[in-house]
Formats: structure tokens, sequence, C-alpha cells
């Protein structure tokens, strides 16, 4: 997924070996990467990507499952948040064809990268100096957008694409990884426990104190004010969304990899950094995308009509500002 994960667990050292417990994990992980990622040709779901459109395709039963659980979030938003954004990613430079440049060692520019250096890395490297697409061909990538242009047949276990979409689940794939880690931590017969992958968390049980898992939100300014919220999220997942990392300038402008499907370009709000509490990483992934898109006015009011827990911080003029929904609020930890 190009990225690092980290996992704590509780455990009787000769009960739970590390290596083993390591191994586990790790396979679960790699099945989700293997399976779901737009970064490998050969995937489960650029194979679908590639798949003629109108014929339903067979995938495996929990892949066309996260793309209903997709599409329940789409319909909330209202469309703001779309799995098959996935031509306006590739257009604006985010995407796999991207990718595939980064990891040859050259960019467009046929500038050398360093064939040793992190995937993050290079990334960043590649987006730099970065462009704005022609508004025909964001038009052109538009038409071929839509989530209700995908069906999917949970029965059936299969996948239709009506038009020529390309489906992303980078926003929601992560997310599912930790699930299926920390599934495969209870598999194990492992009941506390904290797994992390690339910033989404999801925590089960207690530390071996007896204190539930406790967890900082750094929020946008990073390293300037330290801690921007503890939580405690007791048996549920935490993930956050936010346009200060992945980004690239022109003419002093920022361009966020957050592209709103609606409008074709990528979300320009006051919002920062969204952080979402739910009982699943896929859930809260997907939602904190979404909150991204919506801003965190509209998002706020969804957000507490709904009972989701989320946390928003925004642009303010000496800085950055925070406001929370009321599902949000039991979950933070007062300092002293």
């Amino acid at each position: 997924m190009g990225t690092t994960y980290n996992v704590s667990y509780v455990a009787t050292l000769f009960r739970h070996p590390v290596k083993e417990v390591s191994r586990v994990v790790h396979d679960a992980l790699a099945d989700v990467d293997q399976r779901m990622s737009t970064y490998k040709p050969e995937s489960e779901l650029m194979q679908f990507n590639r798949a003629p459109v109108g014929e339903p395709f067979t995938l495996s039963s929990d892949l066309v499952q996260l793309v209903q659980d997709a599409q329940v979030i789409s319909d909330l938003s209202g469309g703001a948040y779309d799995i098959t954004v996935g031509p306006l990613v590739n257009l604006w430079g985010f995407g796999p064809t991207q990718g595939a440049a980064v990891r040859e060692g050259h960019d467009d520019t046929g500038s050398h990268l360093l064939a040793n250096a992190p995937e993050f890395v290079k990334w960043i490297e590649s987006q730099y100096p970065g462009h704005i697409p022609d508004e025909s061909a964001i038009q052109e990538a538009l038409d071929n957008v839509g989530y209700q242009s995908l069906k999917a047949d949970p029965e059936g276990s299969t996948l239709t694409r009506e038009k020529a979409l390309f489906v992303d689940l980078s926003s929601i794939a992560k997310g599912y990884g930790v699930d299926q880690a920390a599934a495969a931590l209870r598999a194990q017969g492992i009941d506390n426990f904290m797994v992390e992958v690339g910033g989404e968390v999801l925590v089960q049980g207690v530390k071996p104190n007896g204190n539930p898992w406790r967890l900082a939100v750094i929020g946008p300014e990073m390293g300037k004010n330290g801690v921007s919220a503890l939580v405690e999220p007791l048996d549920k997942a935490l993930a956050t969304s936010g346009d200060y990392l992945n980004f690239f300038e022109v003419d002093g402008k920022r361009y966020s990899h957050t592209i709103n499907p609606l409008t074709g370009w990528p979300e320009a709000k006051r919002v920062a950094e969204v952080a979402v509490i739910a009982d699943t990483s896929a859930r809260a992934d997907a939602l904190a995308t979404m909150f991204m898109v919506l801003g965190d006015e509209k998002g706020l009011e969804l957000a507490n009509r709904l009972g989701i827990a989320a946390r928003f911080a925004y642009y303010a003029d000496d800085g950055f500002e925070t406001i929370t929904s009321e599902a949000f609020k039991p979950y933070l930890v007062k300092q002293p």
C-alpha cells in the first residue's frame, strides 16, 4: 500500500510469539493489497477496470461487499464520495499512471528518481512541478465518473461497469486492510491490540496496565503545537484525511489529492483535516474522505444529523481551528 504499519498486542509471549503474529498480520495486509490495489496491474480490481463495459465480472465476495459499503456512503453524501473518481485522480497525477512512472525510476520529464527511495518519497518527487489539466480533459474524465453506473451483485459476487468507469478503492481499502489485520489477530485468540496502517488505527481491549488504548491526533500543524487531541476510541477505529501531506502547488496555489467527483477539481475548501471514529476502519476511512469533500459546515451538519463521530480542523487567520460533532466528544480525553 506504499506505507508502513504497526501492531501492538497483549499476550503471553510463548502462546503468541511475535514472529507468528507478524506473519498472519502481514499476510492479511498483503492479501488486500494484492487484490484491491490500483498500482498492481494484475490485481482483481485492475482486471475489473479493464473488463468489457456492460458485462458482469466475478470478484472476491468481500471486494464486492466493500464496493456496496462505499456506495452507501456515496448516497449519504449526494455523490461527494465516489469510488469511481479514478479517471480524475489519474488525470490530476495522483493515481497509478503517475505511480508507474515512479516505479520505472523516471518522471514525465525523464529526470532520474532514486531507485531505492521509499515509495512515498518517490511519489512526492514525481508531483513537482505540478500541472493543471485542461478543462476539456477534466470534463472528459467527469463523463466517466458516477457511482450510479457501477452495479454490485453480492449473490453472484460480480460487479458491472455500465460505462468506462475506473474504480479506485484507495479511500477505503487501506481501512479495510486494518480491519482484516485485526480479524487475523482475533483468529489467533488475541483480544487486546492496536493496529495502525498509514495512520488509520483500530483498537480493541486494553493495554497491559488495564487502561484503554489512547491515540493522539497530531493535526495539520504537526510538530508546531504537539498533539491536537487525545482520544480513546474504545474498540473502534480512528481514521484521518487531510490536504497537508499529499498535494502539489502551481503558482503558489495548493491542489489537494482529494478530488471532488462532482466538479472534477481538487478540493479547495478551508478544511485541513478530518478525523472520524467508526465501528470499522474501512467506514472511518471512507467517511473521512467524504467529509474532506463536503467541508466543515455541510460535513458537521451531516455528522450531527447521522450521529457520526467527526472532528474538523480548518484554516483560520491565526493558524487552525477545530470543531467537533456531538458524537465525537465522548471519545476526547481531557488534558490537564
